[in-house]
């Protein structure tokens, strides 16, 4: 429960407020969320993304991938075996959503862009710049879907 501001002579302590409302909806560290499970679930730093927690819960049966979690939300998910939904109220499910129309909106951004950047690279056919961007972006991209796949970059260069 977050703590409640200090009152001095009838006026709110701003700073000790702030404070108090930061901790609150603070994520945890991994090191905090262990301790505050109990051996209930096992929390490290996720292999794939270093942003986000790996959850073991029910000796490693079951694996997940979580974004950090203030206490509240924490203690929530202990108990329940869901996520809370986020302090603004966002489900699990909104913010799925939401990522997936920005990543539906970037990809045809990156379609308009690609087509600039050929118009771009067909009026100077003899400069190499052109080539070694489409290298950065497809590396890029080959490290995306990877991920998404769960699979190694080298499995996906086999199959293009």
């Amino acid at each position: 429960m977050a703590k409640k501001a200090k009152t001095t002579d009838g006026y709110i302590d701003l700073l000790a407020a702030q404070k108090a409302q930061h901790e609150a909806w603070r994520p945890l560290t991994v090191r905090e969320a262990n301790r505050l499970a109990a051996g209930r679930a096992k929390v490290s730093v996720d292999p794939e993304d270093a942003h986000l927690w790996r959850v073991e819960r029910d000796g490693a049966q079951s694996v997940q991938a979580h974004e950090p979690m203030a206490r509240e939300a924490w203690l929530a998910f202990l108990e329940t075996g869901e996520a809370a939904p986020t302090k603004d109220g966002q489900t699990a499910a909104d913010v799925y959503a939401k990522r997936r129309r920005d990543i539906d909106r970037l990809l045809e951004w990156l379609r308009q862009e690609l087509a600039k950047h050929q118009k771009q690279a067909r009026a100077e056919p003899r400069n190499w710049g052109a080539s070694g961007d489409l290298y950065r972006v497809r590396s890029g991209l080959l490290e995306v879907l990877a991920a998404l796949r769960g699979c190694e970059i080298a499995d996906i260069e086999r199959c293009l």
